[in-house]
């Protein structure tokens, strides 16, 4: 190689000096996350002739990232792509590749995303490059997630870990921290998540990394709201909406949306949150980030069922079950069967209602989180007929709740948990004493 990459420094050797000041002052407003004004300085980076293929192929990469950021899908594509081609050397081929598989898998585009993840891998590996090995890593962990393959995510994320840890870099570390985290949710680990992304949220806050800050009170919140601690969900969630809009950070708005209208539904404010799911659902077509779109539908029908609504819930439903089968994966098809089951029974299609929701049983078992799968056997419990059945799936639900309550070193999160209606009910029926988990 002719100039050694290092964590994003290399050689200025023969880049002229007005070629270097734009670059660093497209860096430094990249930092501020100020991308539309980085946007501006990198491309007046690559106006300059004659300029290394390999500083051209590392602002190309930096300015697609910015794209992305501002929710420019195409423009980022386009930047990456030219990435990979402007230089030969493999460092940064396998930088570009990764990012690109970032952008793939935003886009729901599972399949693609872990082939160049993969490959970006085989690349960081045979190059000994730490940094595309930790984010190759990160971003299969984060695809074994969303597969229902929480083990394997956890080894790709900790091996991250590893890899930045051994770098010293602090945001990249702190971002698996944010995925681990979220394994956790998923595996219905909330203690291990909320230190994760704690401990996430220290770093960005060290680093006046905002928009991530924004992300982990998201997740905090979501952790939160998966507890029943309703009222400091909607607090880290509001704070988080108000961020967000005060930063520009619209990538990062659906999810907000989605979750404080989850949070107001689940204080009886229904209308209110209603009005936040329909402005994730919207966002997240606009941005066409499909895994949003997806649990903003699961979302709506979930409200509309409540109320038993049965039109509006039967057409989120439809929308919802067509999402799942555009992503392809078993989570989105478990959560529409799920509700599909739920509108069947509401319907008095008894029969039919059950059979759907075996199915959700299936496709569920691997796929999603803890907290979904208590609520499917609870409601398993009440549609079948056969006592028997009901009882199996009662004490089955219970076991997940049993599981979710004790590791919870809080105690106010512990009591909001086992206090929760739906969840009291479940405990009742099982004979078991919240306060004794």
């Amino acid at each position: 190689m002719s100039e050694q990459i290092i964590s994003g420094v290399f050689s200025t050797k023969d880049i002229g000096t007005a070629a270097i000041t734009a670059y660093r002052e497209g860096r430094r407003a990249a930092s501020q996350q100020k991308y539309g004004k980085a946007i501006r300085y990198y491309t007046d980076a690559l106006s300059f002739t004659g300029t290394p293929k390999l500083f051209r192929a590392r602002v190309l990469e930096y300015r697609g990232l910015c794209h992305w950021l501002l929710s420019d899908f195409d423009a980022a594509e386009q930047d990456y792509h030219a990435s990979l081609t402007a230089s030969d050397d493999p460092d940064q081929v396998a930088r570009a590749r990764v990012r690109l598989g970032e952008l793939t898998d935003f886009r729901g585009d599972y399949d693609e995303a872990t082939r160049l993840y993969q490959q970006a891998l085989a690349e960081g590996i045979n190059t000994e490059n730490l940094l595309v090995i930790g984010r190759a890593r990160r971003g299969l962990g984060i695809l074994s997630r969303r597969r229902g393959s929480t083990e394997d995510a956890i080894r790709h994320l900790t091996q991250a870990l590893a890899a930045f840890g051994q770098m010293g870099e602090a945001r990249e570390r702190a971002r698996v921290l944010t995925s681990l985290g979220r394994t956790r949710h998923a595996r219905g680990e909330y203690q291990h998540a909320l230190d994760a992304h704690h401990e996430a949220l220290t770093i960005f806050d060290s680093l006046n990394d905002r928009w991530r800050i924004v992300q982990s009170l998201t997740d905090i919140g979501e952790c939160h709201q998966a507890l029943y601690d309703m009222l400091n969900a909607l607090r880290y969630h509001e704070k988080a909406l108000d961020l967000a809009m005060a930063y520009g950070a619209n990538l990062l708005k659906p999810e907000i949306q989605r979750n404080v209208g989850v949070d107001m539904v689940e204080q009886g404010r229904f209308e209110e949150g209603l009005v936040y799911l329909q402005l994730a659902l919207d966002g997240s077509r606009h941005l066409g980030n499909r895994e949003q779109e997806a649990l903003a539908l699961y979302n709506i029908a979930r409200a509309h069922l409540v109320r038993v609504h049965l039109e509006p819930a039967e057409k989120a439903v439809a929308e919802l079950e067509a999402a799942a089968e555009t992503l392809d994966g078993d989570r989105y098809r478990a959560l529409a069967m799920f509700v599909r089951g739920e509108l069947l029974f509401h319907q008095g299609k008894q029969a039919e209602a059950v059979a759907q929701l075996n199915m959700a049983m299936l496709a569920a078992q691997t796929s999603v989180d803890r907290g979904v799968l208590w609520k499917l056997h609870a409601t398993i419990s009440h549609v079948v007929d056969n006592e028997a059945i009901a009882a199996v799936h009662r004490t089955i639900a219970a076991e997940f709740i049993r599981q979710t309550a004790e590791p919870l070193q809080d105690t106010h999160l512990k009591s909001c948990f086992v206090h929760a209606p739906p969840v009291l009910a479940v405990l009742n029926v099982a004979g078991i004493n919240p306060d004794k988990l």
